[in-house]
């Protein structure tokens, strides 16, 4: 397997299971004989492969086994410029034993020798994650939950969320995330995501009402925020549940130190997407915005005034992303390209709707 690893046919994975198997012996001697078995590849994810797979080992001489997910480096042109697996390791490593809920890393290589490009394990935490496609709101097993369970669920995804905002990121190592001499944080993420829209259209084709979007955004920046613990990509299809509580908060591909109610908006933002964006109906029994706004402001301490902001913001995020996996959709000849999934989805809508009412 090659640096082409994002796009290589899922039949490969039975070819690495060996020689995981071998990689996990030597970070794991204390496991005594270890072999990695049913190795295979996950439908998630456009940026990095993932792969699924279990951990047999005869610790003490009884066999255990252990399931446990492979993060491997994509190549070629991906959803983001370019992709950090040592950012995902090193937020998995510093939010260990913290408030917030992640899976447990089983170690980190960078040695492209073993699978053809970088990769991290770690263990696969059992529970349940709200489907995305199709889309939670017209069917699957949150769907299928009564009204009130539908809302503890909503409720403990805030809940994570505020606990990300509430985490002293300094003591646990997060301060390299700070934007370069001294620049606010907003400001250096408008400028990232500026690059990367820039980026897209290299791979694609314009984006004007993006650019439009731009402009709005850079001349009505807030000031004087809170900087906090940024989760990057907040959202009800990153959260494991079991019993109705969150055990695991997944892809930490874009942790950033901002606003707070960025993550809040997120949230918001991929739901409204996956409803509105779509035209369906949102799915009775989840709170209303106002209800997830004081429920998240009580939670987290902070204030969401700016929260019209960080809306538009997030659409315009999430519209940037999208022309990317609608690119790659409609490559993979997963969507026909009349269909124009990268002008025509739910963060688009959203952001052409939030453009009519604030005048770009």
């Amino acid at each position: 397997m090659t640096q082409r690893a994002h796009a290589a046919p899922m039949a490969e994975a039975d070819a690495l299971a060996p020689r995981l198997g071998d990689w996990c012996a030597q970070r794991l001697p204390q496991r005594g004989a270890v072999a990695v078995r049913r190795l295979r590849a996950s439908a998630g994810g456009f940026s990095n492969v993932t792969l699924l797979g279990e951990l047999v080992s005869s610790e003490g001489g009884v066999e255990g086994e252990q399931g446990i997910v492979v993060r491997i480096a994509g190549g070629g042109d991906g959803v983001f410029p370019k992709g950090d697996l040592r950012r995902q390791v090193d937020c998995l490593q510093r939010l260990a034993g913290s408030a917030v809920p992640v899976p447990e890393l089983i170690g980190f290589e960078s040695d492209v020798s073993w699978l053809g490009a970088p990769f991290y394990v770690m263990a696969r935490v059992e529970g349940q994650v709200p489907n995305e496609n199709p889309l939670y709101h017209l069917e699957g097993w949150l769907h299928d939950l009564d009204p009130a369970q539908r809302r503890c669920h909503w409720l403990a995804g805030i809940d994570t969320i505020a606990a990300v905002a509430r985490i002293d990121w300094r003591a646990r190592g997060f301060a390299d995330l700070l934007p370069p001499a001294g620049r606010p944080p907003l400001a250096h993420q408008l400028e990232r995501c500026l690059a990367h829209l820039r980026w897209s259209e290299g791979l694609g084709r314009p984006y004007p009402l993006l650019h439009d979007a731009y402009r709005w955004l850079h001349a009505h920046q807030p000031d004087d925020e809170p900087v906090a613990l940024q989760w990057g990509d907040a959202k009800l299809g990153n959260c494991v549940y079991r019993d109705g509580a969150v055990v695991a908060a997944l892809d930490w591909e874009e942790p950033a130190l901002g606003s707070p109610v960025d993550d809040l908006a997120w949230w918001l933002t991929l739901d409204d997407s996956m409803s509105t964006g779509y035209g369906v109906p949102r799915l009775a029994g989840l709170p209303t915005r106002e209800e997830t706004v004081a429920h998240w402001e009580r939670a987290s301490g902070h204030s969401a005034r700016h929260l019209d902001y960080y809306e538009v913001f997030t659409a315009w995020r999430f519209a940037i992303v999208m022309t990317r996996i609608g690119t790659i959709f409609t490559q993979r000849g997963l969507v026909p390209p009349q269909a124009e999934m990268d002008l025509r989805n739910g963060g688009a809508v959203l952001l052409r709707q939030l453009a009519d009412r604030h005048g770009f």
